[in-house]
């Protein structure tokens, strides 16, 4: 029976600890195989390690992102080794990864900190609890696991970043009862909602929610909130 596949990624030596946590967490599930640094320090692979952790990341079914304090390993492009297996992973589904943010004793990294202020943003980021013990961790990631994996069981297979955009837009209406269409062309989606008698639209470049997924979702609730402003006042004259 093929396993979920679960990536944990972060830097490894200060987060020893967070990692086995997390790897005793899922020891007794039979459904899950860890995958990323840790597990892999027992067998040679026949690659070199940014390219065997990307296509970790890509081909996962479940990434996990543990931020502490430390950037990490910078690669020539400036970006960390934790940094290059999260944006692979957003690329292939932005809606396979789940992110813990420990809360820090020690002062951040500036470049870590700037890479938590990405995945974290309001408006374009993930929502992510944080914890202090590895206890807690393991509670939390249980948690968010089983979470997660109630609502993949109702979703098909093969989806890309576009099936799972549209997916979300048809499920956040602006109104309970409104009515969604969807048309997905060759550069761009448009969402509409039909509701209280007339119909809105809103088109999203693919470039946009290829590289800024959340932000684009963020921008839509924000537009409901205009969309359902302007009904109101049209419905008081």
């Amino acid at each position: 029976m093929s396993k979920i596949k679960v990536m944990v990624s972060s830097t490894v030596n200060d987060l020893l600890g967070e990692r086995d946590a997390i790897q005793a967490a899922f020891a007794s599930n039979n459904l899950v195989e860890l995958v990323g640094a840790q597990p892999l320090n027992d067998k040679a692979v026949s690659g070199h390690s940014k390219g065997v952790t990307r296509a970790m990341a890509r081909e996962c079914d479940l990434y996990i992102l543990i931020l502490g304090h430390k950037f990490g390993m910078s690669a020539s492009n400036g970006r960390s080794a934790t940094e290059i297996e999260f944006d692979e992973a957003f690329r292939d589904d932005p809606t396979k990864i789940l992110v813990f943010l420990k809360e820090f004793e020690e002062t951040v990294e500036p470049e870590q900190k700037k890479f938590i202020d990405r995945v974290c943003d309001y408006y374009s980021g993930y929502w992510r609890p944080t914890f202090k013990y590895t206890h807690q961790l393991q509670e939390v990631v249980l948690s968010s696991f089983g979470h997660w994996l109630k609502e993949r069981a109702s979703l098909g297979q093969d989806l890309n970043y576009l099936d799972h955009f549209v997916r979300i837009a048809k499920q956040a209406k602006p109104e309970p009862t409104a009515q969604v269409y969807y048309q997905v062309a060759k550069d761009f989606v448009a969402v509409e909602y039909e509701f209280f008698g007339k119909n809105y639209a809103m088109h999203f470049d693919k470039k946009d929610i290829y590289s800024d997924f959340w932000g684009c979702l963020s921008a839509l609730y924000d537009q409901f909130e205009i969309w359902i402003e302007n009904s109101s006042e049209q419905g008081a004259h």
